[in-house]
């Protein structure tokens, strides 16, 4: 996304992956993600999500296909749950539109779900569903027409100053630029650790289930879902989420359940059967017209850091240098914006979306400065 807004910019742009372009192991693998405005992490997010989801519809025009799809959210939590305020409040503080519904209302509504008497229902009508790999390859594909070049399959080993430019040092070249965002996704492990984090990743198993009647549950604009399971001892932070079906036939439902930390994602996982209890389970509780066997698995990871925050912004003592880490499962929704914003700050150095609460550097002490960020 920030070689495409670079790009569009005017400046010669050269991007660098550890993997190929666009790649099977990063945090968008799986086909989809959500899309909310109605944001239960804090209405501060507001202004990004709002530039996000007016890049997506400038993409979709650049690329001439849909992306962003508006079916909705609805987030189904227990009247219990300390997250109903804030979630509540993000709408309200904002002007943004909802809808609140429990009961036999919420169950006429969304009969797909099983609703208790103690759940509360909140419909965002402007969430929805990004297509992440295809969007991915339509920004990579104008970012080629405006003249970027891409080099795949080498390491990206630091970042440094050099005079009054910066030096990029991978494993097969040293490439000189006056401006550099580093944004290595799930690798951002030594990066974090220079601007004094731990980067947990994170390995996930996406699972995709069959409807028992795909021509009554399939429908192209059932809304996306979140749904808390706090309840009946479980974890406080258990949740699964899902998507309406891309294929006709099946519903991508995933538990925020996740494998054990790994150092990296440049190996083939293994991961034991059992890990899909969780899901199946939730699957034959709550959603009654699903099969609860998956019929499709996938993997990805994400990068967390502890606060669930990203590092997002100049790397202190090193001006011409964006940081973009640690989006902690919460980034792709907002990867237009944010890389928008990035080539606002290093062109403009200032920018009229708020970001100062993901900065990178307060994890340091305030008198911080870098001269160098290592990457691997």
């Amino acid at each position: 996304m920030a070689s495409w807004q670079f790009a569009s910019r005017g400046l010669r742009v050269i991007g660098i992956d550890r993997f190929s372009i666009p790649g099977p192991f990063s945090a968008y693998a799986g086909e989809s993600r959500i899309f909310r405005k109605v944001y239960a992490e804090g209405g501060h997010y507001t202004p990004v999500l709002q530039r996000s989801q007016d890049l997506w519809r400038e993409l979709e025009k650049v690329g001439g296909t849909q992306l962003l799809n508006a079916t909705g959210a609805v987030t189904i939590y227990d009247e219990h749950n300390p997250r109903l305020a804030s979630l509540i409040a993000a709408g309200q503080d904002h002007g943004l539109d909802y809808d609140l519904l429990r009961g036999e209302e919420a169950r006429a509504k969304y009969p797909e779900h099983l609703i208790r008497d103690t759940d509360v229902t909140i419909f965002d009508p402007e969430g929805g569903y990004l297509k992440s790999e295809k969007a991915v390859t339509v920004a990579l594909a104008e970012a080629k027409r405006l003249g970027a070049t891409f080099l795949g399959n080498r390491k990206a080993h630091s970042v440094e100053k050099y005079g009054d430019r910066y030096i990029v040092r991978t494993d097969q070249e040293e490439i000189i630029a006056s401006r550099v965002i580093v944004s290595p996704g799930n690798g951002a492990g030594a990066a974090c650790k220079e601007l004094g984090v731990h980067l947990a990743v994170r390995p996930q198993v996406l699972t995709w289930f069959p409807a028992v009647d795909p021509s009554t549950f399939c429908r192209k604009d059932m809304p996306v879902f979140l749904r808390r399971a706090e309840e009946a001892g479980r974890s406080e932070n258990a949740q699964f989420y899902g998507f309406p079906s891309a294929d006709g036939w099946t519903v991508k439902v995933v538990a925020s359940i996740f494998l054990d930390e790994v150092e990296s994602m440049e190996k083939p996982l293994t991961w034991d059967p059992q890990h899909l209890d969780t899901i199946r389970a939730w699957v034959r509780e709550f959603i009654p017209g699903l099969i609860p066997e998956p019929v499709r698995v996938a993997t990805c990871a994400d990068g967390h850091v502890p606060d669930t925050t990203a590092l997002f912004g100049t790397v202190p003592g090193m001006e011409g240098v964006v940081v973009a880490a640690g989006f902690s499962g919460h980034g792709f929704k907002m990867a237009s914006a944010l890389g928008a914003v990035a080539a606002d700050l290093l062109l403009d150095g200032t920018t009229a979306t708020d970001v100062s609460f993901m900065n990178p550097g307060r994890f340091l002490g305030p008198a911080a400065r870098l001269t160098s960020l290592a990457l691997s």
